[in-house]
């Protein structure tokens, strides 16, 4: 028995595997639709794509996360984020501050310039064809679907 079958679960159907391998396929297809985008605005700002993952997770509005915070969320090695971090800093785009509640951790967080990337991207996303035929509900119902996958609730 392998750790993904459990002795009593039953086995998929073959439309059921042929349905998340078509969920999968449209996925990736919207994904590299939107890193489309995202690499045109990077590009205008001077900003390497490799950096992108690391600028997702400094969203407005979030608390700022500690780099190993980041690489929790990016599944990467930490060194990975000291990296692009260093990067970012250099470009202007992110500050590395005292975290508030433990001096020993340092935080990242989005400089003015920093913030007007971030308007960029949210405004040419916006503008771009990506949600083109789906009204604010059906955008509601579709975060809400991407982040349970994100997050799986486990038994």
């Amino acid at each position: 028995m392998t750790a993904s079958h459990d002795a009593k679960a039953p086995m998929p159907s073959p439309a059921d595997v042929e349905r998340k391998a078509e969920i999968v396929r449209v996925l990736v297809e919207v994904g590299n639709a939107a890193d489309a985008v995202v690499a045109q605005v990077l590009g205008e700002f001077g900003v390497p794509t490799s950096v992108a993952g690391t600028l997702w997770a400094l969203a407005p509005g979030t608390e700022p996360p500690t780099m190993r915070d980041v690489a929790a969320r990016l599944n990467c090695d930490p060194s990975t984020v000291s990296l692009a971090a260093d990067k970012l800093q250099s470009m202007g785009l992110i500050a590395r501050q005292p975290h508030p509640t433990d001096g020993r951790k340092r935080t990242l967080a989005l400089t003015e310039q920093g913030h007007e990337l971030w308007e960029a991207l949210r405004s040419r996303l916006h503008a771009s064809r990506l949600f083109t035929g789906l009204d604010a509900q059906e955008q509601d119902t579709l975060l809400a679907l991407l982040t349970k996958m994100r997050n799986p609730q486990r038994p």
